[in-house]
């Protein structure tokens, strides 16, 4: 088994030796220090034997006086790469490309961190990094619970983080920490403003002057109680109170969607076809192979492996045809769908719904639904005072 490996690396040849004593080329063979083995008689007197690639050079470039040498059968490594030297390229690119795509495949090539504010992202990436998320790393000496205790250690705005792996992208999601909403303290002057537009249906106020009462409509931002004293007597200072109140507002929400009647789906056909391409990007010069599509319709997934400090990169590129069909789509079950995110929203903002109105109109190609909502929110906003000249004493 050895043995015929070792002969497939170095070459094979099969000679043939006839004329008058053939059996001399062995002779000289041996005397030249030739090896040959499989040495056989035919016939019609002529011996077949096999050697290495260069002991048949040798062999051949001999001129024996009666004796004709020839070559009856080639084979092994050598032989192969001889006989497709002008195809080299072609026969070494899908091979460089599988071997480049294994070698590649261990280390990070993009580091994608989404969420939180374009700041927060920089001192992420900047933390990360130094700890072994980046362009090169290697994916095994990632360990992701190590990066996300020191990037939440190290950034202050950083609320939690985490690094997940998919191919040679790490895919980094952060949340920034949420501000703590200021509370003022019950000795600031202060006022009660309107969080949003609509009628006071409640109002109870603990500290303050009103401005507004039951059943009269304030605007988003409006004062609503005023913690400033003002006195009609010049001599008298203006005073300052933390206004303080419970108001709870009626207020109108609105929503509306386009659903279109018609919807279309996409059923795989199970016909694939796969392209492989070399990218040279310093040039903008594209190399495919059998890059010809046939399919109408069909449905592309493209992976591109970077090589790093050169200007190429390998893309494989997969085609998967598709049949595309139309069908009607389920506007009932579209309707109900978006009343439910409509009404979950009203919910999640603190809103009590009183009355929910459902209105339908029709286009050729979509029905339109709106959603309207009379609720009830508390809106009891408090902001500091900013005091003026002739100030008094806080209350």
């Amino acid at each position: 088994m050895i043995f015929e490996i070792i002969n497939s690396l170095k070459g094979c040849f099969v000679l043939r030796s006839k004329g008058r004593f053939p059996e001399r080329i062995l002779n000289i063979a041996s005397t030249g220090g030739i090896y040959v083995y499989n040495v056989r008689r035919e016939e019609d007197g002529s011996i077949l034997f096999s050697v290495s690639r260069k002991g048949s050079q040798k062999l051949l470039g001999t001129e024996i006086e009666g004796i004709t040498l020839e070559t009856v059968e080639k084979s092994g490594v050598p032989v192969f790469l001889s006989r497709y030297k002008k195809r080299i390229a072609l026969l070494l690119l899908p091979a460089l490309f599988f071997i480049s795509s294994s070698i590649f495949s261990l280390f990070v090539w993009q580091v994608n961190i989404t969420g939180g504010s374009e700041s927060l992202r920089e001192d992420v990436r900047r933390v990360i990094s130094e700890n072994g998320v980046h362009t090169g790393a290697l994916k095994h000496k990632i360990d992701r619970y190590d990066v996300k205790r020191r990037a939440i250690l190290e950034v202050d705005d950083l609320s939690w983080l985490w690094v997940d792996i998919k191919g040679t992208t790490a895919n980094v999601k952060i949340f920034p920490r949420k501000e703590t909403p200021s509370i003022l303290k019950i000795n600031e002057p202060s006022d009660v403003i309107a969080t949003h537009d609509g009628v006071i249906e409640e109002m109870k106020v603990y500290c303050g002057i009103p401005l507004f009462s039951e059943g009269m409509t304030v605007e988003k931002g409006q004062v609503v109680v005023t913690g400033v004293l003002l006195s009609e007597n010049e001599n008298i200072p203006t005073y300052y109170h933390h206004a303080s109140a419970d108001i709870t507002l009626r207020i109108n929400e609105n929503a509306t969607y386009i659903i279109p009647k018609k919807s279309l789906d996409k059923v795989p056909t199970g016909n694939k076809k796969t392209v492989f391409s070399l990218n040279f990007k310093k040039n903008n010069v594209n190399f495919s192979l059998n890059s010809g599509i046939s399919y109408t319709n069909y449905d592309k997934i493209k992976k591109t492996v970077k090589i790093p400090l050169l200007p190429l990169s390998f893309t494989r590129t997969t085609y998967a045809e598709v049949k595309v069909t139309e069908r009607d789509a389920d506007i009932e079950a579209k309707t109900l769908q978006h009343k439910m995110n409509f009404v979950h929203r009203l919910q999640e903002n603190g809103m009590d719904i009183l009355n929910f109105e459902e209105s339908v109109s029709e286009t050729p190609s979509a029905v339109k639904v709106t959603f309207r909502a009379e609720c009830l929110v508390r809106t009891d906003k408090e902001i500091p005072i900013v005091k003026g000249e002739n100030d008094g004493k806080n209350h």
